[in-house]
């Protein structure tokens, strides 16, 4: 009967001490990189609190603006021009904000350490390998030991840079929704402030309830 395929072990191998180190390094790398996948949902909620405080900015323009045939003096012509300007920055920034934002919190295809089955069938493999070397007990134990610890490792090295790379890419994305979403606010707040201050020096008409 065929002896089905076994994996050899490890080759060039690193010193039990250092391997056990480069295993705690790696495995914490690991664990930060996964952790790092929810950032971006975390986010949502202050990126979600900021474009409704600009969508109140518009709501506060669209109940505050008169016609503009309906304005007589140049001043208030003035600050309405500057006011719609300001809130069209402001929506254009906005839905750049929504643009980068689901880029950001797109699906993507992470990649996760070997699985307990992967692992699992890697032991049996070794053990039958070590069986067949005749080594038994203790230094059978250390051997495989020394070869799982590799197999992790490699697992590791693996997908840990992967799961970096698209950390990265979402970080830039909410990096540029981010900046948008600053620029909203300055625009949204530049608009609201001239209304504010051309309704209180009398350059709109009194809006009839």
């Amino acid at each position: 009967m065929s002896d089905s395929p076994i994996l050899p072990p490890a080759v060039g191998t690193a010193t039990p001490n250092t391997m056990a180190l480069l295993l705690t390094t790696f495995g914490e790398f690991y664990r930060q990189e996964v952790g790092a996948t929810e950032d971006i949902h975390r986010s949502l909620p202050f990126f979600g609190t900021a474009l409704g405080i600009v969508i109140a900015a518009l709501a506060y323009a669209a109940g505050r603006l008169p016609k503009f045939y309906d304005i007589s003096g140049i001043q208030g012509r003035i600050a309405f021009a500057a006011s719609c300007v300001l809130l069209l920055l402001a929506v254009v920034e906005a839905a750049c904000v929504l643009v980068w934002i689901s880029l950001a919190i797109g699906r993507r295809d992470y990649q996760r350490i070997a699985p307990e089955t992967a692992l699992r069938q890697r032991f049996e493999a070794l053990r039958a390998y070590y069986g067949r070397q005749e080594l038994t007990g203790i230094q059978q134990d250390a051997e495989i030991l020394q070869d799982m610890r590799q197999a992790l490792l490699d697992s590791y090295a693996e997908v840990t840079p992967v799961t970096r790379r698209i950390n990265q890419e979402r970080y830039r994305f909410r990096a540029l929704a981010s900046s948008h979403l600053v620029r909203a606010l300055i625009w949204a707040l530049g608009a609201t402030t001239i209304i504010f201050i051309a309704d209180k020096a009398g350059f709109l008409p009194k809006m009839v309830p």
